[in-house]
């Protein structure tokens, strides 16, 4: 590689670097998912419930296991409440995603293809966006991958002390992982390998390599006592868990009985347009290669050149899996494809290389496709400095927070907000907002206290009120479709 490449190499990977922390920084936390994922933190440290993590005071989280709100809870402890203390730790481990990427793709190719397929997973659309996000998905992406990685060097590192370790650390990654989403993760790992193995015919060796009863165990001892001491603590908490999260979920689209959200409602099957666009820009890049353009030597690149080795053959099924699995469901989240793009982004890498027939992939032109996606974050960031109030970003309600904690004079001073529950306003006041139905404000309300009320509420609900509950109240500011009143003295 020459020094004009490295310096392009270096240039790509420091640039997406300081953009995603400045968007860390600027972008306001998202309601409904990066404000709850972090107001549940926060809750953490106030009630001091480290167990079952709490979802509201006196109600408890039930959707997910508890790591991922841990580190975010430990960053709080450090640096305080901000948004930049909530996205820190998926930020890390966004970080070690890489790294591991970059150790694998090294081990399985050359540092030249190591180094792009680690700057193609940085530059993958969703990569890019969860590596800044305030959601469980990158720490199971990690959990994934640390198992895939070590089955692999398991079987095939030829430093016996390292494959011995390889063996552990594959129990390791599933048991860290029943920690972050819980069962899915032996679902996203096992189905590959059990695919793997069988077109392989390699069952001999999987049994004799991998240490099955004894990883199993170090795997029950990292996650099983959280199980029990959790299902102890909140009664309920594994058949709401297991059954409803991980089976009516997967197999009812329209499940209502989701005690914290609402259905991810969509035709099975497309999480396979998700992934087109959650892998943007690589997606059109690598079926283009496969599909369209013809190669120097040879007329077509089919598939079955792609997955000519066992290696390759390994990759391609663990970088589809999640969209396998997933076709079967309706309820999906586009973040559901991440624990694959790892494994793309070297794929992707490996068909350039053959798409191209070069000795070296970063000597290709398509090093310079890894600026697509920082070019987009570079004016994602222009628009959100420079853009009037009518391109804010309508679910956040932090500017009016801070409007009411510049404007209140006194101590006794509450903030109210209308309608569904908004967990910006609770993160960003520390619990001390108080949500209230539409039909509880009337005067009686305003007026039977000692503390000067201020009230967030949709600009629609406001002209509804009656006139006299109208005029009872001075208009403080509006943000987007919310309006912040004040109980007039």
């Amino acid at each position: 590689m020459t020094h004009k490449l490295n310096i392009t190499a270096l240039i790509i990977i420091v640039l997406a670097v300081i953009l995603r922390l400045l968007g860390m920084l600027e972008y306001p936390l998202h309601d409904p998912t990066e404000a709850r994922y972090a107001e549940i933190p926060r809750l953490i440290i106030e009630t001091n419930n480290w167990i079952m993590p709490p979802f509201d005071y006196g109600v408890p989280f039930w959707g997910k296991p508890p790591l991922t709100f841990w580190m975010t809870a430990i960053s709080f402890k450090l640096f305080g409440y901000s948004a930049f203390a909530a996205r820190l730790p998926i930020f890390l481990l966004a970080t070690l995603m890489l790294w591991l990427t970059y150790q694998f793709a090294k081990f399985l190719q050359q540092t030249e293809k190591a180094i792009f397929s680690s700057i193609v997973l940085l530059t993958t659309a969703l990569f890019f966006i969860a590596s800044g996000a305030v959601m469980t998905d990158m720490a199971l992406c990690v959990c994934v991958s640390l198992s895939m990685m070590s089955f692999w060097y398991a079987l095939h590192n030829p430093n016996p002390q390292h494959a011995k370790w390889a063996q552990y650390l594959f129990f390791v990654g599933l048991g860290i992982g029943l920690l972050v989403k819980g069962p899915i993760v032996g679902v996203l790992v096992l189905l590959p390998l059990i695919i793997w193995t069988a077109l392989e015919k390699q069952w001999q060796l999987v049994w004799q390599q991998i240490p099955w009863f004894k990883g199993s165990a170090v795997m029950l001892m990292i996650s099983v006592p959280w199980y029990i001491i959790a299902e102890i603590d909140s009664p309920g908490f594994i058949n709401y868990f297991l059954v409803g999260e991980h089976f009516k979920r997967f197999v009812d689209a329209g499940w209502h009985g989701d005690l914290y959200g609402v259905a991810h409602k969509h035709p099975r099957g497309k999480i396979w347009l998700l992934w087109l666009f959650a892998s943007f820009p690589w997606s059109f890049i690598f079926l283009g290669s496969l599909f369209s353009w013809p190669l120097r030597k040879n007329k077509h690149l089919k598939l079955q050149t792609l997955t000519q080795s066992s290696w390759h053959r390994y990759i391609f099924l663990w970088a589809i899996t999640p969209m396998l699995f997933f076709s079967l469901s309706g309820n999906i989240l586009y973040t559901y494809v991440l624990p694959g793009l790892p494994a793309f982004a070297i794929l992707v890498t490996e068909l350039l290389t053959l798409r191209f027939n070069i000795p070296a992939i970063m000597q290709s032109k398509w090093l310079y496709a890894n600026f697509i996606i920082p070019v987009v974050a570079i004016i994602f960031l222009g628009i959100l400095y420079s853009a009037p109030e009518s391109l804010s970003f309508e679910k956040n309600q932090q500017p009016l927070v801070e409007i009411y904690q510049n404007t209140s004079k006194s101590s006794q001073s509450q903030l109210h907000y209308i309608g569904r529950r908004l967990y910006s306003i609770d993160f960003h006041t520390q619990g001390t907002a108080k949500r209230i139905t539409h039909n509880a404000l009337n005067l009686a309300y305003l007026h039977n206290n000692q503390t000067d009320d201020y009230i967030i509420m949709p600009k629609n609900q406001f002209r509804s009120l009656s006139k006299e509950l109208q005029n009872a109240c001075d208009k403080v500011a509006t943000y987007r479709k919310y309006i912040l009143l004040k109980e007039r003295t």
